[in-house]
C-alpha cells in the first residue's frame, strides 16, 4: 500500500472570489451549494513499484453546502496516456482507498464517488495556468498579485491542513467552466495554484 505523489496543482470552484470552504464550515458558499475541481499533474510518484512519474488526474465534487458539512458527491478522471497499471494505482489514491490522508479527508466529506473516466487531460504553466479535461471542461487561471508583482498567497486555512497543501496562489478562474452531465454545470472564478507532495 506504499505511495508517493508530487507534483504541481490547481483548483477552480464555483463560488466567486474566493471559495469560503477553504476557510472551513461556518461561511455559506456563494449559490448555497459549492462544486469544485482539481487537476494534478505528478511529476514524481510511485505506488507498490509502479512509476506514476508524468501523469495527470483530474477530480470534481459537489456538496449540498459547505464542503466540511459532507454529502458530497465526486469523480475523478485518469489520464489517457497512463497505462492501466498507472490509471488503477492512480484512482485508489486519489479517492482514498489505498489509505492515507485523503482516505479520512473523502470519509468525512463525500457520500457517493461516480465511476472514474479515462480522459484527454492537459495542464500548462505559465503566466496563465489551464487545465483541460476533454469534453468535460477548461480553466485558465489569473494568478493574484499586489502592485508590485507580488504573489497573494495563503496559508494557514482549514482545508489546506485535511488536503495537505502547505500555501497556494490565489487565482481568478473567469470564463472558465465544468459540465459533466452527472453533476451541475458550473462556470468558475475562484482558483487556487500550489503544490502537492503526498506519500502513504
Amino acid at each position: 500500500m506504499a505511495w508517493q505523489v508530487s507534483g504541481r496543482s490547481l483548483d477552480l470552484c464555483s463560488c466567486k472570489m474566493w471559495c469560503p470552504c477553504w476557510l472551513g464550515p461556518e461561511i455559506e458558499p456563494d449559490e448555497g451549494w459549492c462544486a469544485h475541481t482539481f487537476g494534478f499533474e505528478i511529476r514524481q510518484g510511485n505506488a507498490d513499484g509502479i512509476d506514476l512519474s508524468g501523469t495527470i488526474v483530474a477530480f470534481t465534487g459537489e456538496w449540498p453546502a459547505n464542503f466540511f458539512l459532507g454529502g458530497g458527491r465526486a469523480r475523478l478522471y485518469l489520464d489517457k496516456t497512463a497505462t492501466e497499471e498507472q490509471q488503477r494505482e492512480l484512482e485508489t489514491i486519489f479517492n482514498g482507498t489505498k489509505s492515507g490522508h485523503l482516505q479520512s479527508l473523502w470519509d468525512a466529506t463525500i457520500v457517493e464517488w461516480l465511476p472514474a473516466i479515462v480522459a484527454s487531460i492537459t495542464i500548462s504553466w505559465g503566466e496563465k495556468p489551464t487545465l483541460s479535461v476533454d469534453g468535460f471542461g477548461q480553466a485558465t487561471m489569473q494568478p493574484l498579485s499586489d502592485g508590485a508583482g507580488k504573489s497573494t498567497i495563503v496559508s494557514g486555512a482549514m482545508s489546506q491542513a485535511g488536503l495537505q497543501i502547505d500555501n497556494m496562489n490565489l487565482a481568478s478562474s473567469q470564463g472558465s467552466h465544468w459540465s459533466d452531465p452527472d453533476f451541475r454545470s458550473w462556470e468558475g472564478n475562484s482558483g487556487n495554484i500550489h503544490e502537492f507532495d503526498w506519500r502513504n
